[in-house]
């Protein structure tokens, strides 16, 4: 018994996982919705001579030729003779600031996902361009010759032919240096920028050494500086964590010591505050027995970007709100809820503008239901701020005109007739019909005359 049980309840949960309903994914467009590419050199300009470290930037424009809601996706592919040089998210917006859609970079898959925010919900005609920057994978190009390079549009490929020359290097080997300085862009962040800097690699003597850094334009210091001493071997054999701060010419300054056959590791951040180009930073050192040796180290600025347009929905203009007191007024009609105020030349889309005067136990959610609209409109309507009503105060309402003639109470019908001894009515004097409860005499005579011929009729047959 135990085991039939168990068996329908695998059944159970196997059905219940083919019935249950699956979440859909958001649509990926692919790369349908762009139209163009191109190559380009660090300036911006078009180009298709390159040298095989040049760095290259591929810009790209987009048109959204249909609607698209917010999750949707467009992705495209990085060829495979390119190497992204920065995989850090950045956003797609409009000249005001509002983000499209925000692109991420997956370095694993090469692909660029641009995924829409809801600013796609309200705007039409969407339009825009990206770009992003890459270097050339030696593995996949032949250098001294025309590379075919292809690159997705349009759910299709285009080629771009791009020459690729060969970077021939003189021989030797570089002398030690006392000064050397390197920074990099921060690889998801993209408003970070890694600055690394090489004391002494000449294991020169220096006394009581002293680093003053000076910071270029659009960048500002972020933490502290780490300091790592290095042996002859350029073994770490202390680290040190000093604070810093800029002065006001933008320099920071720090005390290394006396180096005796060592050299120093010196790290420390920025973080950019104006976007640029590129930003420049200078190290200094000096000591008691060296004349200052400076070196300048420039990080140019490898981030994707983009930027994109939309058409936004037409402001709706609200009309002047009017008071209920200067509301013309065309008739008073009677209906189930007390008297309605029409006002004049209202009607419109087949809806008419009425008065109605609150009476004693009155709510807001009973007259919206009353008149089959809702708390929300008689407050708009009437610039509400309080759900609140006075008995005695008048409420604009815009309502249907049928419901109007539904409830409209008709006036009482008065007709001409002349009353007869038998109680029948025939044309004559004006006079109501007789009702239930008519106090005229001549009914109940006349059906007592009645009652009175019947039962004799009886006695006589008995």
């Amino acid at each position: 018994m135990k085991k039939r049980w168990l068996f329908f309840a695998i059944l159970l949960l196997i059905a219940s996982g083919f019935l249950s309903p699956k979440a859909e994914a958001a649509t990926d467009y692919g790369s349908s919705f762009f139209t163009k590419v191109s190559l380009q050199n660090q300036n911006g300009e078009a180009a298709t001579n390159f040298k095989e470290n040049s760095r290259v930037r591929v810009a790209y424009d987009f048109a959204i030729t249909q609607p698209v809601t917010s999750g949707e996706t467009m992705t495209l592919t990085i060829p495979n003779q390119l190497k992204l040089i920065n995989f850090g998210a950045f956003p797609v917006s409009d000249t005001a600031g509002n983000t499209i859609a925000n692109a991420t970079i997956d370095p694993t898959t090469g692909t660029i996902t641009l995924t829409f925010t809801d600013y796609v919900n309200t705007h039409t005609d969407l339009k825009g361009s990206l770009f992003y920057n890459a270097t050339f994978n030696s593995k996949n190009i032949q250098t001294d010759q025309v590379n075919p390079i292809l690159f997705p549009v349009n759910n299709t490929t285009e080629t771009i032919n791009a020459f690729i020359g060969k970077v021939n290097t003189g021989g030797g080997t570089g002398s030690p240096t006392i000064v050397f300085k390197q920074g990099r862009m921060d690889d998801k962040d993209n408003s970070i920028l890694h600055w690394t800097v090489t004391l002494n690699n000449a294991l020169t003597p220096i006394d009581n050494a002293i680093y003053t850094d000076t910071l270029g334009s659009g960048q500002n210091l972020v933490g502290s500086a780490t300091i790592k001493y290095r042996d002859a071997n350029k073994k770490v054999i202390t680290t040190n964590i000093q604070p810093i701060t800029l002065d006001p010419d933008r320099n920071f300054e720090l005390s290394i010591g006396t180096l005796n056959n060592q050299s120093v590791v010196i790290t420390y951040d920025t973080k950019i505050t104006t976007k640029q180009k590129s930003y420049t930073n200078k190290a200094t050192l000096s000591g008691d027995n060296l004349d200052p040796v400076s070196r300048n180290a420039t990080v140019n600025d490898y981030s994707s970007g983009g930027q994109g347009s939309g058409t936004a929905p037409p402001v709706k203009e609200e009309p002047p709100f009017i008071p209920v007191e200067k509301q013309p007024i065309e008739k008073t009609v009677e209906t189930d809820f007390g008297p309605l105020e029409v006002v004049k030349d209202s009607e419109q889309n087949g809806k008419i503008k009425v008065i109605y005067k609150v009476k004693s136990g009155d709510t807001l959610p009973g007259v919206a239901k009353k008149f089959d609209v809702t708390v929300s409109e008689i407050k708009d309507w009437n610039n509400l701020t309080s759900d609140t009503l006075q008995t005695g105060q008048k409420l604009q309402l815009t309502i249907e005109k049928t419901l109007l003639s539904k409830i409209t109470v008709p006036p009482v019908q008065k007709v001409t007739s002349t009353t007869r001894v038998d109680g029948l009515v025939s044309g004559g004097a004006t006079g109501t019909l007789p009702h239930t409860g008519d106090t005229s005499p001549v009914i109940p005579f006349v059906t007592g005359l009645s009652l009175i011929a019947l039962g004799f009729t009886f006695g006589r047959r008995n």
